[in-house]
């Protein structure tokens, strides 16, 4: 009889309450549902527009040979002030520089190296032979770039010998790599911005997008986004470790479009504040 009126109850409210655990546990529901739950990514909107900003590169010449392999530039700025720190709620909310607004300068699709002197020699390093082209763009104290066909400025030149081919021309579409990058510590870490450059390119619902893509140390893809629209994105939820990410240009069919900087892929180290 004991034993009869147990079953009874089990097949009442209490037999739903156990399915509905089971259910919850099988989906990995909360932050312990396995590697990558809770990371999520996010498109933003661009910060407020900056009328006329731009970086001109005036050093070298385009098409230059140099004959030193140690190699400076000077970027020169319009509508644009180095060195202060921008002033919207973003600076607070993500990774800010303390030493203010400055360029994104981008060596042959290397990481970026951020000139916070405007019309400053600013030294490249020690360059090898043959081609190279360096991208500029004006970034935000917070490191998010400002967008426009017109605000960037890019060079190909030579060191040494007029051999080999450059990353960028007037024709191609091409996506540039800008953030993340780097270390992220503490409060900097819970949201991470990911931020690109177009040059010769537009996105659109039915034509070219931006895929990002995040992976662990394993190789474990843990977030992604395809963007149609160039704007920043943001990630959070992602624990203490190192990451790959990799950006690429899709065509309108979902494939990548053929170029040296349309599949990018950059290692940053997160450390957050439990660790």
């Amino acid at each position: 009889m004991v034993r009869s009126s147990i079953s009874r109850v089990l097949q009442g409210p209490l037999a739903l309450v156990l399915a509905l655990l089971f259910v919850l546990a099988g989906c990995g529901g909360g932050s312990g549902g396995g590697e990558g739950a809770g990371v999520q990514i996010e498109k933003g909107e661009r910060s407020p527009s900056i009328n006329g900003a731009a970086a001109l590169i005036t050093a070298p010449a385009d098409s230059a040979v140099l004959d030193s392999p140690n190699v400076s530039t000077v970027v020169e700025a319009e509508n644009f002030e180095t060195g202060i720190q921008t002033d919207t709620k973003r600076a607070g909310q993500i990774a800010n520089s303390s030493n203010g607004q400055h360029f994104h300068l981008i060596l042959d699709n290397g990481p970026y190296m951020a000139n916070y002197e405007a019309g400053e020699s600013f030294d490249l390093g020690n360059l090898e032979p043959g081609a190279h082209t360096l991208f500029a763009f004006p970034s935000r104290s917070y490191h998010e770039s400002v967008k426009s066909d017109t605000s960037y400025d890019y060079i190909n030149f030579y060191v040494g010998e007029e051999s080999g081919e450059f990353m960028l021309n007037l024709d191609d579409p091409a996506i540039i790599y800008s953030r993340p990058k780097g270390t992220y510590s503490g409060a900097g870490a819970e949201r991470i911005m990911l931020d690109f450059y177009l040059h010769n390119v537009e996105l659109s619902s039915d034509g070219y997008k931006a895929r990002y893509t995040i992976r662990d140390g394993n190789g474990n893809e843990v977030a992604s986004t395809t963007l149609s629209e160039w704007a920043p994105a943001f990630v959070t939820g992602l624990s203490s470790g190192t990451y790959e990410v990799n950006l690429q240009l899709l065509d309108g069919e979902g494939n990548v479009v053929p170029g040296p900087t349309n599949d990018t892929t950059r290692e940053i180290e997160v450390k957050t504040g439990g660790a």
